[in-house]
């Protein structure tokens, strides 16, 4: 887990997880959120490209994936920049204040 902090505050948090089981220990999930008044300042940017370092040197990891909402499309735009692809779509996957949202399911092998 990484924290962003502007003084204290935490304007943002980013993850990688995954499972202890064998087959599927080599791909980690990550999660990331940026406070909106602290986005487009390259922060998220910062947050995912540690991440994957971190990825490349644990011997371990050899897959990164992430569920993200398709009209998200700034969130979108930065992973297709560090080379996530689009790999599925999950159709009214998310529920939120009475509306459905599809999700893209994103992934990356990183070497």
């Amino acid at each position: 887990m990484l924290l962003a902090l502007d003084s204290e505050k935490i304007v943002g948090i980013a993850t990688i997880s995954s499972s202890h089981k064998i087959k599927s220990r080599h791909e980690g999930e990550l999660g990331i959120v940026v406070a909106k008044e602290y986005q487009r300042q390259g922060i998220g940017s910062k947050l995912i490209q540690m991440l994957i370092n971190w990825c490349k040197g644990n011997g371990v990891t050899t897959r990164i994936r992430l569920d993200t909402r398709t009209d998200n499309t700034m969130a979108v735009s930065l992973y297709l920049k560090f080379g996530f692809v689009v790999e599925g779509c999950c159709k009214n996957q998310t529920l939120l204040d009475g509306k459905y949202y599809d999700l893209y399911i994103m992934g990356m092998m990183i070497k």
